[in-house]
């Protein structure tokens, strides 16, 4: 608690390297399907007319003609540009979108555009060549609102408490570095980025256009808005063409927000027949199920935990993160591997998932969460609380020079995770009153789904019990809906109507949600 201490003189504060985050794995790339390249701005290749004397039109009036679009508008900044233009003689493109010229440049110069994945804990931009459809260059960072709290709540509490401004700001000015460094990478002017579109949870999606996210922190937890934005990026002083369009995508509900559509788009569950259950698992885990005819969909306070948090040693996927485990039956020595090849300093997700996996394969854990006493210097009793844990390192093989422990509180945690996932699941099975068994695809998304075991998921109870090869992990599909959306019109009007078709079931209202989560909360006896 080294927020409570009061400062009386000056100190001198280390921080342990076991603190510092080296190289953070974070997931750019998700599923890959063909785009029929359709992007909402259209570019027009034109000269601008001569006019000649007498004649009573202005530029505008001549261009609007070339155009053959009379009610075409023209936003200012491209106004003044046009008059710097006025006297060559060359062709142009012209930049439209929604019937107003947005801007216009030489025939030479590529028209951009960006697609943005705003998570809570990493946000990945992608830049494109918006006339080919042409992926140029990734870029990525820690969400730079970290500060204000690692999880949603904390940063809604925050921005009500303080104001949305300053939390709006952080996330602003780390966008503007990314596109700086991928423009400075590629040699290319931001003036021509024309388009962004994005992506993220409800809360983040709030915040990002400098909406305070209050209502989201009372019943009946309501967004301010829920279909699509389109918004000048002058206005959030995003750093493209200032006339740039930046579009965020449509939000379901309070609690599954538009980073769920993207998903959507990138699988295209809302068109298909069979039926589909998608999972994005993070602090907020956000769930849907169904097929073209019925969808429904809800989300589940899985809390931090199944990223590192709350756990003794849990930390984030970086270097020195345990990240897969196999345990020896009889001796109980577990084998592992960490991030980067390199020593051990904590465990992060999937490393975590596995862990309990094995210890319930081996008999070290009983289906109640229960750390099984055995005849091993692996298995003690933690000398503070009496509780039994397990070492997974000794201290003399790790970077902090600390045994690496799970622990029974850890246990417990994880438990309360995989029970919100698991009840969630139940309760929308049983809306569309189907089994697990009828689930043709199991969708899992985001870098929680990418790099987990997905026999260990089945073995704690997390996911289904299903055949394996139904179930498809599916990368950061939230970033390959922004980019479905930033190069295809279709989808950016498909992504509307798949918000209106969809049923959102809040849990916690529902007669057996307590039962449910009880029952999901012991780990299963599966011989996986």
């Amino acid at each position: 608690m080294s927020c409570l201490v009061k400062v009386i003189e000056d100190v001198i504060i280390e921080i342990p390297e076991s603190s510092i985050q080296k190289r953070l794995r974070i997931l750019q790339e998700g599923i890959s399907g063909k785009i029929k390249i359709n992007p909402c701005l259209e570019i027009r290749e034109v000269s601008i007319p001569r006019p000649s004397l007498g004649d009573e039109n202005s530029y505008v009036d001549l261009i609007k003609n070339e155009l053959k679009k009379s009610n075409l508008s023209i936003d200012y900044p491209a106004l003044k540009d046009i008059s710097n233009k006025v006297m060559d003689k060359s062709k142009h493109k012209f930049i439209i979108f929604k019937n107003e010229v947005i801007g216009l440049s030489n025939l030479e110069e590529n028209v951009y555009g960006i697609a943005i994945d705003i998570g809570t804990t990493t946000v990945v931009t992608y830049l494109f060549n918006i006339e080919t459809g042409k992926l140029i260059d990734i870029e990525s960072i820690l969400n730079p609102q970290i500060k204000y709290g690692e999880d949603l709540i904390s940063r809604i509490t925050y921005s009500i408490n303080n104001g949305v401004n300053s939390v709006q700001n952080s996330i602003i000015e780390g966008i503007n570095l990314m596109i700086d460094a991928l423009c400075l990478r590629n040699n290319i002017s931001y003036n021509s980025i024309y388009e962004m579109t994005a992506v993220g949870n409800t809360a983040m999606h709030h915040i990002f256009l400098n909406i305070n996210p209050k209502s989201l922190s009372l019943s009946p937890f309501t967004p301010v808005v829920s279909s699509s934005v389109d918004i000048k990026s002058r206005e959030l002083g995003i750093k493209i063409n200032q006339s740039g369009n930046v579009h965020v995508l449509p939000i379901i509900s309070g609690f599954v927000g538009a980073d769920t559509i993207g998903v959507l788009l990138a699988t295209e569950l809302y068109k298909n027949d069979e039926i589909s259950l998608a999972i994005d698992i993070g602090t907020n885990g956000e769930l849907v199920l169904g097929n073209n005819k019925q969808m429904v969909s809800c989300s589940c306070a899985a809390g931090p935990a199944l990223e590192g948090g709350h756990l003794k040693f849990g930390m984030r996927a970086s270097t020195g993160a345990i990240e897969s485990v196999f345990i020896e039956d009889g001796s109980f020595k577990a084998f592992y591997k960490t991030i980067s090849n390199g020593k051990p300093k904590g465990i992060c997700g999937s490393g975590i998932i596995d862990v309990v996996s094995e210890m319930l394969k081996v008999g070290l854990l009983d289906p109640s969460g229960r750390i099984i006493n055995k005849d091993c210097e692996r298995v003690r009793k933690n000398p503070s609380n009496g509780q039994n844990e397990y070492v997974i390192e000794w201290k003399h093989n790790t970077e902090i020079s600390k045994d690496i422990v799970i622990t029974a509180s850890d246990i417990r945690e994880i438990q309360l995770a995989k029970g919100a996932i698991a009840t969630g699941i139940n309760i929308l099975l049983e809306k569309l009153k189907i089994t697990a068994n009828d689930i043709d695809n199991l969708y899992l998304a985001g870098a929680f789904g990418n790099y987990i075991d997905i026999k260990s998921a089945i073995r704690i109870g997390l996911i289904p019990n299903i055949p394996l090869d139904r179930i498809k992990s599916i990368g950061n599909a939230a970033g390959e809906g922004a980019k479905i959306s930033l190069l295809s019109k279709e989808k950016r009007i498909e992504e509307n109507e798949i918000n209106k078709k969809i049923d959102y079931i809040e849990l916690a209202a529902e007669e057996n949600f307590n039962d449910e989560f009880v029952k999901s909360l012991r780990f299963p006896v599966y011989g996986i």
